[in-house]
């Protein structure tokens, strides 16, 4: 114990910003792991220092669902198509504008094509994020992914108001055959990071999210989801090895709880096609050094759900079972440290 607790220390001020959570949450207590490779991973509170590199506009253009809409249609990128929307700030064309409660109640009582998804137009980690799979007309009632009932004026009350945050609805997307037959007939979606600090961006780390139960979105959120996380092969989309929980809490999972699937051997479909995917979309975004991109392997190929200027470190790191902060990902910065 005496022995983590200098690590810990040495951490904090040498390393980057990793703190006792971290530490425990990254197993950085591993006596197989030297000290140069303890010092490469990265911890949360440094994130501002982490992301300086992000041009700010870019940055803001891919935090809203709806700007980064447009930048996907400017660059036919294949990305779910938002139908409507609450009080946008600005009319995105094909996207109805829904601009008061009774305006948002009879959209979902007479157009919405259940099922949808509805989401925060700017959101973090999936909070928020909700299936609406049908609609009880008798109780005029939604009814969502988990279950849960809510009656569509209560909805409406609630995220109809011009003071309440942009809510987004988009069509549910089918998994490739080969995902539902592994998982379920729901998506599962890679986390790509992609360093573009040069002409040639490169994929720096992968891994993907599986979800499982009654859960709404695939988000592993450090572990606390209940979800799953594949460590994958980058060349290949083959999967190593699938983990539920982090640090402590970690245990392999050999076969998906629901479908009862094994993992070994499972190979991603057309993972050449999501790397050229990721690849291009970084090329027309140069104001972002760092991407991390959310793509789904749906029955209609790759398809990028989303980028997130300022993601998390942990599934990146939990993902290649290393830090962050290698030689090359310290290039990004003039000073060669974060």
């Amino acid at each position: 114990m005496l022995g983590q607790l200098i690590d810990i220390a040495r951490l904090r001020l040498h390393g980057h910003g990793v703190l006792a959570d971290v530490y425990y949450d990254l197993r950085l207590f591993d006596p197989k792991l030297g000290w140069d490779r303890k010092a490469e991973f990265v911890g949360s509170w440094i994130k501002p220092r982490f992301y300086s590199v992000q041009e700010p506009e870019t940055a803001r253009l891919f935090a809203d669902k709806l700007r980064a809409l447009t930048f996907f249609r400017a660059h036919d990128i294949p990305t779910p198509e938002i139908l409507a929307a609450t009080n946008p700030a600005f009319d995105v064309p094909g996207v109805k504008a829904l601009r008061s409660p009774a305006a948002l109640a009879s959209w979902l009582r007479d157009e919405a094509p259940y099922p949808f998804f509805s989401k925060p137009s700017v959101s973090y980690r999936g909070y928020g994020n909700k299936l609406a799979k049908a609609l009880d007309r008798e109780a005029d009632e939604i009814v969502f992914g988990d279950d849960v009932r809510v009656p569509v004026e209560q909805f409406a009350a609630q995220h109809g108001l011009e003071s309440a945050p942009t809510l987004v609805f988009q069509n549910v997307l089918r998994p490739h055959p080969a995902i539902a037959a592994l998982i379920g007939p729901r998506l599962a979606t890679a986390r790509f990071v992609v360093l573009n600090d040069s002409d040639t961006p490169e994929v720096f780390r992968v891994g993907l999210r599986l979800p499982a139960g009654n859960s709404m979105v695939d988000n592993f959120r450090g572990g606390a989801s209940g979800n799953m996380l594949a460590r994958l092969d980058p060349d290949t989309g083959e999967v190593r090895d699938v983990l539920a929980g982090i640090g402590l809490n970690w245990h392999p999972i050999e076969a998906h709880p629901d479908t009862g699937t094994p993992f070994a051997g499972f190979q991603l479909p057309d993972w050449s096609d999501a790397l050229r995917l990721v690849l291009r979309a970084s090329k027309h975004a140069p104001g972002l050094k760092i991407h991390n991109w959310d793509v789904a392997f749906t029955d209609r190929g790759p398809m990028i759900i989303e980028d997130n200027p300022f993601g998390d470190f942990i599934l990146a790191q939990v993902a290649a079972e290393r830090g962050l902060a290698t030689p090359r990902f310290l290039k990004l910065y003039p000073s060669g440290r974060i």
